[in-house]
């Protein structure tokens, strides 16, 4: 007993997911521009240039998977995945920013 759904209903949600998305990467790159702050910029002094393409490569990507799931249509499941690995992405980036102190 399969429930048939739209493809105007399936674009929608789609793009719900994906507005959903990067509303959460944008919160993230919030939280990455306050902690800088409060960090200072002394923090980024000693990070090499392939760690700064290699952060700019991953903040780009995460946002840009969002936006692929609203120009390219996929099923459900796919816009999910591929939506969540955006915001991973962004979350992972802002690990390797601010790394965790070791006592």
């Amino acid at each position: 007993m399969a429930v048939k759904v739209s493809g105007e209903t399936t674009l929608l949600v789609n793009g719900i997911i994906a507005g959903a998305a990067l509303f959460l990467i944008a919160v993230i790159l919030v939280v990455v521009l306050i902690r800088a702050k409060k960090q200072g910029s002394e923090a980024f002094k000693d990070r090499e240039k392939s760690f700064w393409v290699r952060e700019v490569a991953i903040f780009v990507a995460s946002i840009l998977i969002p936006v692929l799931c609203i120009f390219i249509h996929f099923e459900l499941v796919p816009t999910i995945f591929l939506c969540g690995c955006g915001v991973i992405a962004s979350w992972v980036g802002m690990q390797e920013l601010f790394p965790k102190k070791k006592d």
